[in-house]
C-alpha cells in the first residue's frame, strides 16, 4: 500500500490551510500603542504600494515580512491583512485610499477599520468600502476652532456621513488626551452616533474606551442603546463615581453583558462607589457580573 505524500515545503501546502497560517501572521492587534505626544510622525518612503511602505512599527513589519516571501504568500495574504486596517493619521488613510482605488477588490474585503483621528480622509476609506462591520473611532480636537459650531468642522460631518451609511456591528469609541467631551468635535460625533444607531439594525457589541459619564452629550447615544435590537454586548471603564448611563442602557432585553474594567488592571472591586450603587439594581448588577 503505498503511503501518502507529505508535503515538503509551505508551497506545497493547500491553500486553505495556508490562509490559516497566514492569517495568525498577518492579522494586527485589536490596537496598537498611542504614539506619544512628543514622538515625531514617521518618514514614509515615496512607494505606489501600502505593502512597500515600511514604517517604524515593529508589529508593522512582522506583519509584511510573511506578504514578501513569495508570490503565493502575496496573493493569499493580501486580502487577510487588509481585512482590518489602522489609520492613525489622515496621511495612512489617504495612502490606504490610493490602493483601495487603484485596486477596489481591496476595498471588498476590509471588514475593520480603526481610526486614529478624525479625517476627511478617514471618511472616505469608509464610503469606498462597503462591507465594514467594526468601526473603531477615536475622538480628537478640531484644532482650527475646539469650541466652535460643528458645521465648520467638515471632516467630523464626513465621517459621521460616512457611518450613517454603513451596517455596523462592532463599534469602538475611544477619545484623545485633550479630546473632553465638552468640546464641539466629540460632542457632535456622539450626537451623530446616537441618531446613526437606530440604523444600525445589526450592530451586536459597543465598547466605550473611555470613561464616560452621563451628561447631556452621552446620555442620547445610551437611550438608542437601549432600543438596538440585536445588542449584545457593551464593554467599557468603570467610571469612578454612580452615573445612570449603563442602567439607562441596561433596559435593553437583548442585552446579555456589561463588562466594566479598569486599564492596567485584572478585574474589579466590587466595593467601589459605582460598585456599590450598582447592585441596587437588580439587571443592572445581573448584567456586570456575567460581563466583568
Amino acid at each position: 500500500m503505498a503511503s501518502a505524500q507529505v508535503p515538503t515545503s509551505l508551497s506545497s501546502f493547500p491553500e486553505e490551510l495556508l490562509a490559516r497560517i497566514l492569517a495568525d501572521c498577518v492579522t494586527p492587534p485589536q490596537v496598537y500603542p498611542v504614539r506619544p505626544p512628543w514622538h515625531t510622525q514617521p518618514i514614509f518612503f515615496p512607494c505606489p504600494s501600502l505593502l512597500a511602505r515600511p514604517t517604524l512599527h515593529t508589529s508593522t513589519r512582522a506583519r509584511l515580512s510573511p506578504l514578501l516571501v513569495s508570490r503565493q504568500f502575496l496573493r493569499i495574504g493580501t486580502p487577510i491583512y487588509y481585512q482590518t486596517l489602522h489609520l492613525p493619521t489622515a496621511t495612512h488613510a489617504a495612502r490606504v485610499l490610493e490602493t483601495l482605488v487603484a485596486q477596489p477588490v481591496l476595498a471588498d474585503v476590509v471588514r475593520r477599520v480603526v481610526l486614529g483621528c478624525v479625517s476627511l480622509e478617514g471618511a472616505r476609506v469608509l464610503r469606498a468600502c462597503e462591507r465594514i462591520e467594526d468601526v473603531d473611532i477615536c475622538m480628537d480636537i478640531y484644532e482650527a476652532n475646539p469650541q466652535g459650531d460643528a458645521a465648520e468642522d467638515q471632516d467630523t460631518q464626513a465621517l459621521c456621513d460616512a457611518l450613517d451609511r454603513i451596517d455596523l456591528k462592532h463599534l469602538t469609541i475611544r477619545r484623545t488626551p485633550g479630546a473632553y467631551l465638552t468640546l464641539t468635535r466629540p460632542k457632535y460625533l456622539l450626537e451623530r452616533i446616537a441618531k446613526a444607531v437606530p440604523g444600525w439594525f445589526n450592530l451586536e457589541s459597543v465598547h466605550y474606551a473611555l470613561k464616560i459619564g452621563s451628561t447631556p452629550a452621552t446620555r442620547p447615544l445610551a437611550e438608542a442603546l437601549s432600543h438596538a435590537p440585536k445588542l449584545r454586548s457593551v464593554k467599557a471603564q468603570l467610571p469612578s463615581i454612580w452615573n445612570d448611563l449603563f442602567l439607562t442602557i441596561s433596559k435593553n432585553p437583548t442585552l446579555e453583558q456589561i463588562a466594566l474594567y479598569v486599564e492596567g488592571v485584572d478585574g474589579i472591586l466590587h466595593t467601589t462607589m459605582y460598585m456599590m450603587e450598582a447592585k441596587k439594581h437588580a439587571r443592572l448588577s445581573e448584567l456586570i457580573k456575567v460581563g466583568t
